[in-house]
């Protein structure tokens, strides 16, 4: 899930209000209070559209990585993103169900994420960044350098 108190944190050192971030990123500011409390996973797309405004990664915004050096802005390739899921799993020989059963999720959400990557919230995917000991970023198609966690 995406480390909360850090994005309070930087939001707070750039003297931006939390209104200010939730209508950026086209959200309530009751939802983007549960956001900062890390009660509720962000999607995909607002993960990625805070990576891109405070250039960090999503390493960094996932509680992965403490490097909070700037990067280079890019946008999510959905596309490697569907072909990364499925390659990582299916190259560890883990089928869906017992990926499911590792990442405590259902099949259908496994496959759901597989084949619509778009809809992955933020929990889903610091759960398998974790498991597969790779970089979100990777994952996402955002950088070509594997870094492993």
């Amino acid at each position: 899930m995406q480390n909360g108190m850090l994005i309070s944190k930087i939001r707070s050192q750039k003297k931006l209000t939390q209104q200010k971030l939730a209508d950026y990123l086209n959200v309530t500011l009751s939802v983007y209070k549960l956001y900062e409390a890390s009660i509720r996973p962000m999607k995909i797309e607002e993960l990625n559209q805070l990576s891109k405004y405070f250039k960090i990664s999503l390493n960094t915004l996932l509680g992965l990585s403490s490097n909070l050096a700037p990067v280079k802005v890019t946008n999510i390739d959905y596309k490697y993103l569907k072909f990364s899921l499925r390659y990582i799993r299916r190259r560890n020989r883990i089928s869906q169900k017992q990926l499911a059963k590792d990442l405590n999720v259902s099949i259908s959400s496994v496959a759901n994420y597989e084949k619509h990557p778009e809809k992955l919230n933020a929990s889903y995917l610091h759960l398998f960044a974790e498991h597969f000991q790779i970089s979100v970023d990777y994952i996402c198609g955002k950088t070509l350098k594997k870094e492993v966690l």
